[in-house]
């Protein structure tokens, strides 16, 4: 084997041009292929590490967007349903928060962000910290006494998006009211979180001049409870409260299990798109193998006769043309895996730089490297195995009388 392996390279390299043409197509795809999983790994592991912070037993409640040919008008979330969520059969506790853009002024550069609200109520605001898991990098996070005082995100701070880093202790105009930061977070790993600045309930109304409405609410299970049922009795008080059909509801009653559960099903359906346009380029780098390993034996054919005159196999022959097949796949892998790593790499440092460090991360795994490599080889054999047979059955005398 080792011999066969030696010999194909020998004769791969005597074409070096015709061989780099003939890995491209593999190249291509396996590059593509590389890219996309190791991003999409490590986006899964982000978004599965948030989850576990947040924990099992948040429920999530949400106005239902508006979309072409919806029968209804948006959906609209006001203190009168977290009172109803409060009720529900099995929940410990409910909160609203407010989640809207707003117009920030800082270093005179204005710029669009997030706007959230913290609830005045200790519980209630327990329950939001937990939920967005926010925790103070520098500073502290607010409480209930605070006014006019804000704790800006990550990113937010250090992105120096309005001309140099946010400190505690800098005051910033948001909308038309002055806030002193009292605290920067840590990264939570929501791209919007990590934007926003965080301002009291009271506050963050009277910025957007709203009276009642919620961007969101949030619930916690009890002890012991299925959170699932629980969602179920939320959905039920609410659609009851509201006077609505089932089917016709203008809200989301969504577990956070099923929330990374929607997120990784439409994660999964995009890398699979991807995935598939990519193997077109490893079917086309296939086609290529076959072509140039079917010259190859036209050209070798007087080389075939003298193997078989001086003893050779059919089979040796075959396997002879099957290694050059496999090592043209092997190569387009390994080129394909570098340019995929580089590639990705590249993609994770230019949305980090553009969105905060840690945003995303790539996922290089033993299995993907291995599985890519193997897929690429045996691409290759089953591509060149057609030539390789038709090698094989040469006849010696045939081959020999070949010019």
């Amino acid at each position: 084997m080792k011999e066969q392996i030696q010999l194909a390279i020998k004769n791969i390299s005597k074409r070096k041009k015709r061989a780099a043409l003939t890995v491209l197509g593999i190249f291509i795809g396996i590059a593509a292929v590389v890219a996309l999983v190791s991003l999409g790994e490590g986006l899964e592991k982000t978004v599965q590490k948030q989850f576990e912070k947040v924990g099992a037993d948040k429920i999530l409640i949400q106005p239902k967007e508006f979309g072409f040919g919806s029968e209804s008008a948006p959906g609209r979330l006001e203190k009168e349903d977290v009172d109803s969520v409060k009720k529900a059969k099995g929940v410990s506790s409910a909160a609203g928060m407010l989640f809207q853009s707003a117009i920030a002024r800082y270093n005179n550069i204005q710029r669009t962000v997030f706007l959230a609200s913290v609830p005045e109520d200790p519980q209630e605001r327990d329950l939001a910290v937990k939920v967005n898991t926010w925790e103070a990098e520098r500073g502290r996070l607010l409480t209930h006494k605070d006014e006019e005082k804000a704790v800006v995100g990550y990113n937010l701070a250090h992105s120096k998006i309005f001309g140099k880093n946010l400190r505690v202790g800098n005051k910033m105009l948001v909308g038309n009211k002055t806030f002193k930061i009292v605290g920067i977070l840590k990264r939570t790993g929501d791209p919007g979180l990590d934007r926003s600045i965080t301002v009291s309930e009271k506050d963050a109304r009277e910025v957007l001049e709203t009276k009642n409405e919620y961007s969101i609410i949030m619930a916690q299970s009890e002890r012991g409870e299925d959170p699932e049922k629980v969602a179920e009795s939320i959905l039920k008080k609410l659609r009851k409260k509201r006077g609505q059909r089932e089917g016709k509801e203008d809200f989301t009653v969504q577990t956070s299990t099923e929330l990374i559960q929607t997120f990784l099903s439409v994660l999964s359906i995009i890398k699979a798109v991807f995935i598939g346009i990519a193997a077109i380029s490893l079917i086309v780098g296939g086609v290529g193998i076959m072509n140039t390993m079917f010259t190859s034996v036209l050209e070798r054919t007087r080389e075939i006769g003298v193997m078989k005159a001086i003893g050779a196999k059919n089979s040796d022959v075959m396997k002879l043309f099957l290694t050059e097949s496999a090592v043209l796949g092997f190569l387009g892998g390994l080129l394909g895996i570098t340019a995929g790593a580089g590639i990705s790499k590249t993609i994770e440092t230019a949305v980090n730089y553009a969105m905060g460090k840690g945003t995303i991360t790539t996922e290089f795994s033993t299995a993907l490297v291995v599985g890519v490599l193997a897929f690429a080889s045996i691409s290759g054999m089953i591509a060149g195995a057609l030539p390789a047979k038709r090698a094989s059955k040469l006849r010696p005398v045939d081959a020999l009388r070949e010019e």
